[in-house]
């Protein structure tokens, strides 16, 4: 689910601290992609590489929804903050204001801590990331809800993932579609005289064929190639009666997003 770079060592997994905001994690991840947080998923992901010594979760648990996870962050880490405030105004702030004050005092007392983690896209963070960073030369790994990450804060620290991260298998088959339509849709592998007029139905039948991936699976990537933008019909005249709808690729939105390579 996760895609974290793999680390070189020669004698231990470092060690690491983790700092997480429960409120971005939950509610941006519900309202953004429809998701609830896998935390026993993320846990096994930053373990693999990290030896974590703690992972303190920060939320107002007076939000039932939220209350009812802790059972599943309990699975973890059973350093749970509760930074319910009776006003009723600011409660977000108030989470930030707890979650720095705690980074802040760890990062007095960080003897034998090699790496901080930090589970947030607030911009409110980037201070305390950038001061781990440079003031104490700690690693620093930022983890956010995509489409709820502050740039800044992404900037500040030594590398920042975004959940949910990529689906792999799906940009597989995305790479496979786009493969086949290349040398279909860029003028310059056209060859003189002939056209080529690649339609959806064709190119699914194709790509399943040539890839032995299931038609109902590349009819999906499609789909989404074209709800991205990547990839767009465009109707075309065949002769003088008949009119198709022919796929066209966006290739140099494509290779910026990473979609596709040469």
């Amino acid at each position: 689910m996760f895609n974290i770079f793999k680390r070189q060592s020669a004698h231990r997994k470092p060690h690491a601290i983790c700092f997480v905001d429960y409120e971005h994690w939950y509610i941006s991840l519900g309202k953004l992609h429809n998701q609830k947080p896998d935390v026993k998923g993320w846990f096994n992901e930053i373990s693999a590489n990290y030896d974590i010594k703690d992972i303190i979760f920060f939320a107002d648990f007076s939000n039932t929804a939220i209350r009812l996870e802790i059972s599943k962050i309990r699975e973890v880490s059973s350093t749970i903050v509760e930074t319910q405030n009776a006003s009723a105004h600011h409660k977000k702030d108030f989470t930030d204001f707890i979650m720095l004050d705690h980074i802040y005092q760890k990062a007095v007392k960080s003897d034998g801590i090699d790496t901080f983690i930090i589970f947030s896209g607030d911009g409110h963070f980037s201070s305390a990331v950038s001061f781990l960073v440079t003031r104490c030369n700690k690693e620093v790994l930022v983890y956010g809800v995509k489409d709820a990450m502050s740039t800044q804060l992404k900037n500040c620290a030594s590398r920042f993932f975004e959940i949910p991260g990529r689906d792999e298998e799906l940009y597989s088959c995305y790479k496979a579609i786009l493969t086949s339509l290349k040398p279909l849709t860029e003028k310059s592998n056209r060859k003189k005289g002939k056209r080529s007029f690649p339609t959806f139905w064709a190119t699914v039948e194709a790509v399943s064929r040539k890839n032995s991936i299931d038609k109902g699976y590349v009819t999906k990537a499609l789909r989404k190639l074209m709800e991205d933008g990547y990839i767009y019909q465009k109707s075309v005249k065949v002769n003088a009666v008949k009119t198709i709808k022919v796929l066209n690729v966006n290739w140099d939105s494509a290779k910026k997003d990473g979609i596709f390579t040469d």
